[in-house]
């Protein structure tokens, strides 16, 4: 660690994250605004940040998780000793490794090899930016989740579901009514001493950080009529926790989750919302919502 030149710290969603490296360090657009002000903040998280991929590859048979679709891998996840040990996929050239990535048991350490040949390393080009945000969750209180918030001065309220269940419409809906956007595609919630705060996270575009307290949380599909129902309990845990973003090979995050969504829910008011997608859902939730 003694000749690594180059630190720079990131706070996101109030976490501190500091990379190091002995390469200079290039940092997409979207997480320029998140480079924190004050950089002799503690930091939560250590990158170690290195230039050339190993040598070494992970053993088949210690393959605990692989995010894939039938076109593309995103990421495989191995157990390395105490570590764990993470295969990234280029996502423009199928099934090359265009990252390698450990991290300590404790989830507070990461060492990450990048094959940048122009000097600068970019250690959070995608996926594996988003990976380090959700790991760094999963042993607090707080969680990423696939959603849109919108947020009226005084409220945030989430609203996700499937992929084309109009969570950006409904972003767009909340916007052109006046309300402000804290993100439209991937929130952090962290639970706070008066409740749950929603927070944004670095995209491919740039964004200011932002952050709101959570009011509630709605579960969004298309209709032809406004209609909402209030979950609670189980179904609500359940439903919720479908839209978080999850590598459930280990007990102790299912566990954890669990807990999580278990006192979010009970604290959080939880809808199932049907939409008609113009402004009268504004109203209709306005109205309804208690």
């Amino acid at each position: 660690m003694n000749n690594l030149l180059y630190s720079t710290k990131l706070l996101i969603a109030d976490f501190t994250i500091n990379l190091v490296s002995d390469s200079e360090i290039e940092l997409e657009e979207g997480y320029l605004p998140f480079i924190a002000q004050n950089q002799g903040k503690k930091a939560d998280i250590t990158i170690q940040c290195m230039n050339g991929l190993p040598t070494f590859q992970f053993e088949k048979e210690k393959l605990v998780f692989e995010a894939k679709n039938d076109e593309q891998k995103f990421y495989s996840i191995y157990r390395n000793d105490d570590e764990l040990g993470f295969a990234i996929y280029n996502q423009q050239n199928k099934d090359e490794v265009q990252q390698i990535a450990l991290l300590n048991e404790n989830f507070t350490s990461w060492k990450v090899y990048s094959d940048d040949s122009e000097g600068k390393i970019a250690a959070l080009k995608y996926p594996l930016g988003p990976i380090i945000m959700h790991y760094m969750t999963l042993k607090t209180d707080a969680v990423m989740m696939h959603a849109s918030c919108a947020y009226d001065g005084s409220k945030a309220r989430i609203f996700t579901g499937f992929s084309g269940a109009g969570k950006s419409t409904m972003s767009k809906i909340w916007s052109d009514a006046g309300n402000g956007i804290v993100n439209d595609d991937r929130l952090i919630i962290r639970k706070s001493e008066t409740g749950y705060i929603v927070y944004n996270t670095p995209m491919y575009y740039k964004d200011i950080p932002k952050s709101a307290p959570l009011s509630s949380i709605f579960l969004i599909s298309h209709s032809p009529v406004n209609k909402i129902k209030k979950l609670t309990g189980a179904m609500a845990i359940s439903k919720v926790m479908a839209f978080s973003i999850q590598n459930n090979y280990d007990k102790q995050f299912i566990q954890n989750r669990l807990d999580f969504f278990s006192d979010l829910c009970s604290k959080v008011s939880i809808y199932e919302l049907g939409f008609v997608p113009d402004e009268s859902v504004v109203h209709f939730i306005l109205a309804n919502e208690t």
